[in-house]
């Protein structure tokens, strides 16, 4: 018989799978600090399945064929059991079908160890997309990711808590390009403005010789034509009167723009402009259906979102699974700067601030 363990702070009752802990060595475990309540792990998955309820079922579907339960409770015989290197004591499960893609590169990195993790063939598909949540929670909530690489437990993937440094805010206000650039530009001296759109010179010249309209009917054009022209003279008149007073009503409304963006270049105290890279604001009118809003009474209709992003001197660096410490020293250096100005945008905007990963922040502890 399945033994079973009970969260409890929720009294929910979680059985665990076929084997008791031992079954639990086939599937990839979000290893988490025992002072970390369910309810807590329940809010941040809601973020991204706003329609889970892991605290209260004890289980949480992500897709089709993909599903997390728990939290387990390990006794020390447990964790042995369930190949869980001590001392962590709290578990939850990822049950998805295994789905491997061609190995890694030589030399392949990513800073949530994947590459490292699974040399002969990379997670894809839904086991991909389960693997990255349980290292999103690992990272936000200071845990682990102990993998199953062949079935029988494998190594533990720690992210780093810091990590994680960009801010995104989805709010119903637009706030105007000068307006943004004004707060960044208060905060991080020398904020460039960039809204210009690309110019367009009109079709190109197939189009108004009639080349593609022809093919597209069947016509030669000309008395060697197979079927007759696509317009009469009299449609073909009509068509420019109405193109034309389309053109000229273009031209009289105002300029309206949906996305914009204000980049700053960060000038540390003895070090030159740039050597830490910049800081982007991007901005950008958003479709309904961001799991993060999910619960707000404006997020089923298009919102502004505004991303407070760190260009960094060196992307590949970021993305490396240990990081050099210069690269380590620069993102704390810049971590103040991302922070206020997100402090600042969700002030003015009255939004919702999650982290890059799409995980709610508490808007008044940035």
């Amino acid at each position: 018989m399945a033994r079973r363990r009970s969260a409890p702070l929720t009294g929910v009752i979680v059985t665990y799978p076929d084997g008791g802990p031992a079954g639990l060595r086939s599937r990839h475990l979000l290893l988490l600090p025992s002072t970390v309540s369910p309810r807590e792990v329940g809010e941040l998955l809601r973020a991204r399945v706003p329609d889970a309820h892991l605290e209260t079922s004890g289980v949480a579907r992500l897709g089709r064929h993909c599903r997390i339960s728990g939290p387990f409770e390990l006794s020390m015989e447990d964790a042995v059991d369930a190949a869980v290197p001590m001392p962590w004591t709290l578990a939850y499960a990822l049950d998805s079908p295994v789905q491997r893609d061609l190995p890694p590169a030589p030399g392949e990195d990513d800073r949530d160890g994947l590459a490292h993790t699974f040399p002969d063939g990379m997670p894809w598909h839904d086991e991909a997309r389960g693997l990255q949540l349980l290292v999103g929670l690992a990272r936000r909530l200071h845990g682990a990711v102990r993998v199953s690489v062949h079935g029988n437990g494998g190594p533990l993937i720690q992210p780093d808590p810091d990590g994680s440094v960009d801010m995104i805010i989805h709010s119903p206000a637009w706030l105007d390009p000068h307006v943004v650039h004004g707060i960044v530009d208060r905060l991080v001296p020398g904020a460039e403005l960039a809204v210009d759109g690309h110019e367009w010179h009109g079709p190109d010249e197939a189009a108004y010789a009639g080349v593609e309209i022809a093919a597209a009917t069947g016509s030669t054009g000309g008395t060697g034509g197979t079927l007759r022209d696509p317009l009469t003279p009299a449609e073909l008149h009509a068509l420019h009167l109405m193109a034309d007073e389309h053109d000229l009503a273009a031209l009289r409304a105002e300029d309206t723009i949906d996305a914009y963006a204000v980049v700053a270049e960060i000038a540390t105290v003895g070090r030159a402009p740039g050597e830490d890279g910049a800081i982007e604001v991007l901005v950008h009118v958003a479709e309904p259906g961001e799991p993060s809003v999910a619960d707000q009474p404006w997020g089923a209709h298009p919102f502004v979102t505004y991303e407070v992003r760190w260009a960094c001197a060196d992307a590949e660096e970021r993305e490396r699974r240990v990081p050099a410490s210069s690269y380590l020293a620069a993102r704390e250096r810049v971590r103040p700067l991302i922070s206020a100005v997100a402090r600042t945008l969700v002030e003015a905007t009255g939004g919702v601030v999650t982290d890059e990963e799409g995980f709610p922040l508490d808007r008044y502890r940035l």
